[in-house]
C-alpha cells in the first residue's frame, strides 16, 4: 500500500476499509495509535492476536513493514458464551475464509501470517518461536477465557511489551483480576483504556503511552469513560423498570439504607 505510513500517523480508517471489523471508528483509531507507538519504540516487532475471526483487525499489520510478523490465535467456534447472556454466533469462522479474505488484501503480506486454530491455552508454546511484543485480545468475552487468554500473551510474549483488550465493559471483572494479578506479582506495568472500548496493559518499559496520538487520547479521556458508561445503559434501564424500583424502595423502607446520615 503506498503511503503506509502517512495513514497511519494519520490513523486513517483506510486501513481497515476492505474486510469488515467488529470494531468502533475510535476503537480503530486506537488500535492504529497502538501500531504506531509499538514502530516508534521498535525497529521490528512481531504481533498476536487471539480471536481473529475474518481478518478485520489484522489488515493494518500486512502492509507495515515494521511488523514482521503476525501469530493468529482463534478456536474458530460456530457459537461462543458471552458474559452479556448471549451466544455469539459466527458465520464462515474458519482460517481459509480468512486468509482468503487476507489475500484479497494483500497478497505479500499474508507470508508474514502464522495461524494456529485453538484455544490459546491449548496451544503448544513452543510454536511461538518468535516472542510478541504486542498482542491483542479479542476471543471469547467470557472473564475465565479472557484471563487465560492474558496468561497465554503473558507468559508467551517478550519482557517489554503490551496487551490490548477489547470490548472492555464486557470482560471488567478479568481485567481487575489481570491488574490485581500483576501487583501481587510486584510485575512493573501501566494500565489504562482508550475510546471506546479498548483497554490497554503495557508490561515493563514499553510506554506506548509516550506516542502523541495515545497521550491526546488520554488528555481526552471522556471520550471512552462516557462510551463506556453509555455501553452499560441498557441494564440500567432494565433495572429501573417499576416493578425492581419498587422492590428496592420497599427494602430501602424497612432497612433504611437509603437515609444520609
Amino acid at each position: 500500500m503506498k503511503n503506509f505510513q502517512t495513514l497511519l500517523d494519520n490513523l486513517d480508517l483506510e486501513l481497515f476499509r476492505q474486510i469488515h471489523s467488529q470494531t468502533s471508528d475510535n476503537d480503530k483509531r486506537s488500535l492504529l495509535a497502538c501500531q504506531k507507538a509499538v514502530g516508534e519504540l521498535l525497529p521490528e516487532f512481531v504481533y498476536l492476536e487471539i480471536g481473529s475471526y475474518i481478518g478485520g483487525s489484522l489488515q493494518p499489520y500486512l502492509f507495515d513493514e515494521k511488523c514482521r510478523k503476525i501469530i493468529s490465535i482463534d478456536k474458530r467456534p460456530k457459537a461462543a458464551p458471552d458474559e452479556r447472556g448471549t451466544e455469539q454466533i459466527y458465520l464462515n469462522n474458519t482460517t481459509a475464509f480468512m486468509l482468503d479474505n487476507l489475500k484479497k488484501v494483500s497478497p505479500e503480506g499474508i507470508a508474514k501470517i502464522q495461524a494456529l486454530d485453538g484455544d490459546a491455552s491449548e496451544i503448544d508454546a513452543s510454536l511461538i518461536a518468535e516472542k510478541p511484543q504486542l498482542c491483542f485480545i479479542d476471543g471469547e468475552h467470557t472473564d475465565e477465557a479472557t484471563y487465560r487468554d492474558f496468561v497465554f500473551c503473558f507468559d508467551n510474549m517478550a519482557e517489554n511489551g503490551a496487551i490490548l483488550f477489547h470490548d472492555a465493559p464486557i470482560i471488567y471483572n478479568a481485567l481487575s483480576r489481570i491488574v490485581d494479578y500483576l501487583k501481587e506479582k510486584n510485575i512493573k506495568f501501566r494500565a489504562y483504556s482508550l475510546p471506546d472500548y479498548i483497554f490497554v496493559v503495557e508490561r515493563g518499559d514499553f510506554p506506548l503511552c509516550q506516542s502523541s496520538s495515545i497521550t491526546e487520547m488520554l488528555f481526552n479521556n471522556h471520550i471512552g469513560f462516557l462510551k463506556s458508561l453509555y455501553f452499560t445503559d441498557q441494564y440500567r434501564r432494565f433495572a429501573n423498570k417499576k416493578v425492581f424500583r419498587f422492590v428496592r424502595n420497599l427494602k430501602a423502607r424497612f432497612t433504611g439504607s437509603n437515609i444520609t446520615k
